[in-house]
């Protein structure tokens, strides 16, 4: 401590008690506590904290990487990067649940305030909230930006109630009036109200809506909100609907729910959508879709380079069709191939010719599938895509099984070629002369994988 740098000076400001300053701390004394030094680096928080911790009840502890000391009402932890805060009650309890500074949130970088309504208290790796209704939870990372910019707990959301809950690709966080979302392609964006219950019944970021991309937005009559597959629209008369696809680009050119259609009235189930002032027709797809990362299915009709070869079978399935739905889609059109003559590197109308792989392009079109690089031109004109049945094989934007978990609309893949299963050894194939059903084991073959491109 050193040498002693004043006389002993009685302290009254919180129970009869007396100190003694030194060159590296002071000395204090209580007849309930003893006598205890704080150092230097604890001591000028102390000072400045006098009142809300009362006397030391230890010396200093030296603990890894710094130091802490505890008082009568709370504790002050230091170290040389954060400096000296003291922590206290439930936020100082929720701090030692989760291993002190050698836990995940590390060493405090403020004192605990008080805010409107509790507490809060910043960490080196998140902040720690407090209320008496809602107890102590940390909020962190991404989700704490967006908390931040909707000003803490003083602001729309309210005090957290829970964690951060660690989601399927993401992560999620509740607070009074609402949740904030994280995922690293959408970062943070809140929920609440109609909109959210709205989200929530469809399966959350897990469903066909994806993630939220947008916070919600107050708008004339109403509320908004983008998601990653469409966008919501509520008010209070007309509830919350989704639209999706190439109706929502009709209803954005239309200016939204403030231009001549209003908000929607109903979601899409068929061509067209109905608002309060009139439908719009459009296609896209709700409900059942493969998972991102995989070929998506849709009501729209895929488009294909021109040409000669730039044909596509139209769409089949409604925007809200189910798995089963799509899978007939794709059967019906292979179904509709029967007969017609095999021509290397086709994938033409019915009668016009196709091979192995045009014929599975053709009925996944029937589905809205989009194939991107797999196209009638680009087989007939690219050399690579010439194999295309065996690139399908490789390729993991379908889902690759063993052939023995094979189902109904399965592509069952040989050495150069590639068929449609259709259930009990069965499978429709274009193999010359035409297209033909035949058992998948005839002529003495064997499949060598299969995949799923409805999953």
């Amino acid at each position: 401590m050193g040498l002693p740098t004043a006389e002993v000076t009685p302290i009254t400001a919180i129970e009869s008690g007396a100190e003694r300053t030194y060159q590296n701390g002071t000395v204090y004394w209580s007849s309930g506590t003893g006598v205890h030094a704080v150092r230097s680096n604890i001591d000028a928080c102390y000072q400045k904290h006098l009142q809300d911790l009362g006397f030391p009840v230890n010396d200093e502890m030296k603990l890894n990487g710094g130091a802490s000391q505890r008082f009568q009402y709370g504790q002050i932890h230091w170290s040389p990067s954060t400096g000296a805060q003291f922590t206290r009650g439930a936020i100082q309890q929720y701090w030692s649940q989760r291993g002190w500074q050698d836990g995940w949130l590390g060493w405090p970088t403020g004192d605990e305030l008080t805010v409107k309504g509790g507490a809060s208290q910043t960490f080196q790796h998140g902040t720690v909230f407090w209320s008496n209704s809602t107890g102590a939870h940390a909020v962190k990372d991404g989700i704490r930006g967006r908390y931040s910019v909707l000003k803490f707990e003083q602001g729309i959301l309210g005090f957290p109630t829970t964690d951060e809950m660690k989601l399927n690709g993401g992560a999620s966080q509740r607070f009074q009036y609402g949740q904030i979302h994280w995922s690293p392609s959408t970062g943070a964006q809140f929920t609440r109200g109609a909109i959210q219950q709205y989200w929530s019944q469809r399966g959350w970021q897990d469903g066909w809506l994806g993630w939220p991309t947008g916070d919600e937005l107050t708008v004339k009559g109403g509320a908004s909100q983008t998601f990653q597959h469409g966008t919501v629209f509520w008010s209070n008369s007309t509830g919350a609907h989704a639209v999706v696809g190439t109706t929502l680009s009709k209803y954005a050119t239309a200016r939204y729910e403030q231009g001549p259609y209003g908000f929607p009235v109903e979601d899409q189930t068929g061509p067209s959508q109905r608002f309060q002032h009139g439908s719009i027709a459009g296609c896209g797809k709700i409900g059942y879709q493969n998972p991102g990362g995989f070929f998506q299915v849709s009501s729209c009709n895929v488009s294909v380079p021109g040409g000669a070869f730039g044909y596509a079978s139209p769409s089949r399935i409604s925007i809200n069709a189910n798995r089963d739905q799509v899978v007939n889609a794709f059967i019906s059109r292979a179904y509709d191939y029967l007969g017609t003559r095999y021509v290397w590197d086709y994938a033409m109308q019915p009668g016009n010719g196709v091979d192995c792989a045009g014929l599975v392009m053709q009925s996944l079109y029937a589905t809205g599938m989009n194939l991107q690089d797999y196209n009638p031109t680009a087989h007939w004109y690219d050399p690579w895509h010439s194999h295309d049945a065996n690139n399908m094989s490789n390729d993991r934007r379908f889902l690759h099984i063993p052939v023995s978990q094979r189902q109904r609309g399965d592509l069952i893949f040989y050495p150069g070629h590639v068929a449609i299963y259709l259930g009990n050894d069965q499978v429709i194939e274009a193999m010359p002369p035409r297209v033909r059903i035949a058992n998948m084991y005839a002529g003495n073959r064997h499949p060598t994988g299969a995949a799923r491109p409805f999953i």
